[in-house]
Order: structure tokens, then sequence, then C-alpha cells
């Protein structure tokens, strides 16, 4: 015999409700405040790809400083490229951005002694950035959400100089 409703009948048009305890409420919570306060908070991801100018391969493993247009109130980020030569990072706000790679010479994107460039993170948000390469004949299309970041690791003598 199957049992029902309140008053034992099957159908009887009450529809049951999941009982939520202060535990499901704690975590309702939570995951409301943080989904809800990262975009409050202009919270955005870029992705900044490193590849080699020559080769048209990632460049892996490479040591990469992002500064920041409000330097003051926030300090630049220590990454590391990853197997696909990507680091990725939030801007937290901030409305450029600049690239600072270690061991690596920038294919024509910047003139030796020159000022690093600010990269505006609406742009590269929108339709993606490629920069200039001078090193060699790869090319490539910008994807939404990427600055990809054409170099060549510096040779000895060219990291013994700085």
């Amino acid at each position: 015999m199957m049992k029902g409703g309140k008053n034992g009948r099957v159908g009887s048009g009450q529809i049951p409700r999941p009982r939520l305890t202060g535990r499901y409420l704690v975590l309702l919570a939570f995951a409301l405040a943080f989904t809800s306060g990262r975009a409050a908070w202009g919270q955005t991801t870029v992705v900044v790809q490193f590849m080699n100018g020559r080769s048209g391969k990632p460049m892996a493993k490479f040591k990469v400083y992002i500064g920041f247009d409000n330097l003051k109130a926030r300090k630049p980020l220590v990454l590391t490229t990853d197997r696909q030569g990507k680091v990725e990072f939030e801007t937290d706000g901030a409305k450029t951005f600049q690239v600072h790679p270690v061991a690596l010479i920038p294919c024509g994107e910047q003139p030796k002694g020159a000022p690093y460039r600010d990269y505006s993170v609406s742009e590269i948000l929108r339709a993606g950035l490629v920069t200039r390469n001078n090193c060699g004949r790869t090319k490539a299309e910008p994807l939404p959400g990427r600055l990809l970041y054409f170099a060549r690791p510096a040779s000895w003598w060219e990291l013994f100089k700085n």
C-alpha cells in the first residue's frame, strides 16, 4: 500500500518541498556572495600567451612580470608560463597592464630603450590582441581575452649585457 500526502492519499495535489537546513543556507549565501562579488569588483581574467616568433611554438617556463596602471595600489605579479606558454591573471579593475618578460626578447613589439607598452584590458577582452612579429613569419589571429606576445629567447650575450 502506497501512502501519499498528509491525508495518505496518492495524488492529493501537494508537491513535496525539499528541506533547507542551516548548513545549506550558509553554503547558498556564500556561493551567491562569491559570484556576485567577483562581478561587482570588476575582476576579469586575461591570458597572455608567449610564442616563439621564429618557430611559432609556445614558450614554457619563462618568468613574466605583469605591471598595472595603478602601481601604487597594486604590486606587480610574478608569473611563470605553462606548457602552452600562457600566464593567466585577474585584472582587479585595472584598465591597462604592462608585460615584462625575463630572458625573452620581444619580436619588434618594443624598440630597445623604449618604455614598456600599456595594453588595454577592454581591447583585449573585446577583440584580443597580437603583437608584431619581426623574428619570423609566424602569424596568428587575435582571440577575445588573449594577448598573443611574440618573443624569442635571449642569447647568452644579451643576458650578459643586461
